[in-house]
């Protein structure tokens, strides 16, 4: 995720009282950038998952560089994470490689916490809200953003490409 994009969301995430004395999870975290954040704006703990190895390590250097003591951090599938926290942010793929790649992300952050930031690609609002819905989860705010993508992997065919999303807050109604 970009760190302006990154900044943006946990801003948001702070006005809507969000991250202060919150348990943030980051499903997908990559190198940190927002169990990192959500843990310097007052996250009571900061949690981040990935399947990555070498960003694992990334996130817990820059949580050592940071001074952080309230964020960790595993190498795991999103889907073995079963801890409850108030809070999810991620950013998954997109589906565009895999059809529906970001389902999984999206299915379990609704099962783990009531309230989920999620980036998705912009023109998939309708079934990204749809699929929220099966699990209770209710958009309070969707906004616009672009994310440029370096070329990291062998079907990327440009050496940039930028991507316009849709990020999302969801609510999940508790019964």
């Amino acid at each position: 995720t970009p760190p302006s994009l990154a900044a943006e969301i946990l801003y948001m995430a702070l006005l809507m009282g969000d991250i202060e004395e919150r348990m943030v999870a980051d499903l997908g975290c990559g190198t940190g950038t927002f169990a990192l954040g959500a843990s310097l704006m007052g996250a009571k703990e900061a949690i981040g998952i990935d399947i990555d190895p070498k960003a694992i390590v990334t996130s817990w250097r820059n949580a050592d560089l940071l001074g952080l003591d309230n964020v960790r951090f595993y190498v795991a599938d999103i889907l073995e994470f079963n801890e409850r926290v108030d809070v999810v942010f991620q950013n998954p793929p997109f589906g565009v490689q895999r059809r529906h790649a970001d389902v999984p992300f999206l299915e379990k952050a609704l099962s783990t916490s009531n309230v989920v930031y999620t980036i998705h690609k912009r023109g998939n609002e309708d079934f990204i809200t749809d699929l929220a819905h099966k699990y209770g989860g209710r958009a309070t705010n969707i906004i616009g953003g672009t994310i440029k993508i370096p070329k990291i992997f062998e079907f990327h065919k440009k050496k940039w490409k930028m991507v316009e999303v849709s990020i999302f807050r969801f609510v999940r109604e508790v019964n």
